[in-house]
């Protein structure tokens, strides 16, 4: 019987940027992907250039987290220069997988190679950058029975993932953008919200719409709602809210919703304060979502399979 295996990846890094890595880690790491980081695996005494070029001999692939401190970091050039000669002289095939947190200014060694864009849709890039740990190791080891990698299909198995989600918000940020928002969609309805969601395409800059009416008699107020899929200590800015607020007067909507997975910065929230804007980050969104009986979310999301 053919060995199973699973691949190891080495995250180079900017010591500032340890939450996302750490969160990072831990996503691979439940995905069926082993994790190498230098303060997990570098202990005092040891000789750091040896640990890491240990590291780097071993890992199946090396990915380089692309911010504003690590392209300026000399451990993150040293540690690429490294892997880039790993990859050419040592067979290795495809070894630097990039992604990109922050805009920076991308090294000359990658300006060639496709990112992962964690910047702009942080969901669909987790779930791009297992795609391409799963194909490339497969590639490199044809012979052996490759351990399958997790990904959160959030449609087909809506009461798994609901179960899941409620427990860790970390799985409703790697959910495709779509099977977020019908999550979102399906909380609002549970709470006995109208719920409309938007087009997967010109979504007009909400995603969905609940109305609700304020008391019996009277006609039901339009809401619209945002869903950002964020990983801390990537937080939803100011900007998203103002970009809600004018979108309200546009669709004449009495209020807003901004659901998100992570945090909002200091100012978004300062900014909702003075206008009909509720945030509803990762804590509160996880208490709203164990208040739902399974039974209810079962009913709720079959009816939105193939939305």
């Amino acid at each position: 019987m053919a060995k199973t295996a699973r691949p190891l990846i080495f995250i180079c890094h900017s010591s500032r940027d340890k939450a996302f890595v750490r969160s990072l880690a831990q996503r691979l790491s439940r995905d069926g992907v082993d994790v190498w980081i230098d303060h997990l695996e570098i202990r005092i005494g040891d000789s750091i250039h040896d640990k890491i070029n240990e590291g780097l001999s071993k890992s199946d692939f090396l990915v380089v987290v692309l911010t504003q401190s690590s392209v300026k970091s000399r451990w993150v050039r040293e540690e690429l220069n490294s892997a880039s000669s790993l990859e050419k002289l040592a067979n290795k095939g495809v070894f630097i997988l990039p992604i990109l947190l922050e805009r920076c200014d991308v090294p000359p060694l990658l300006l060639d190679r496709r990112y992962a864009n964690f910047l702009e849709d942080e969901g669909s890039a987790y779930q791009e950058l297992l795609d391409a740990i799963s194909h490339h190791f497969k590639s490199k080891h044809p012979d052996v029975d490759v351990a399958p990698l997790r990904q959160p299909e959030a449609i087909e198995a809506y009461g798994v993932v609901v179960n899941q989600v409620v427990l860790n918000t970390d799985i409703m940020a790697a959910l495709p953008p779509r099977a977020f928002e019908i999550l979102v969609a399906g909380m609002f309805e549970s709470m006995g919200f109208t719920v409309q969601l938007t087009p997967v395409t010109r979504d007009g800059g909400f995603d969905v719409i609940v109305f609700k009416s304020p008391a019996p008699g009277l006609s039901p107020l339009k809401t619209i709602v945002e869903c950002k899929r964020f990983t801390p200590p990537k937080k939803v800015g100011v900007e998203t809210v103002r970009q809600l607020f004018g979108v309200m007067h546009a669709v004449n909507a009495a209020q807003g919703i901004i659901v998100t997975t992570s945090y909002f910065t200091k100012e978004a929230e300062y900014f909702t304060s003075m206008c009909a804007i509720d945030l509803i980050d990762r804590d509160k969104l996880q208490q709203m979502l164990k208040k739902i009986s399974r039974s209810t979310w079962e009913d709720i999301m079959n009816r939105y399979r193939g939305r």
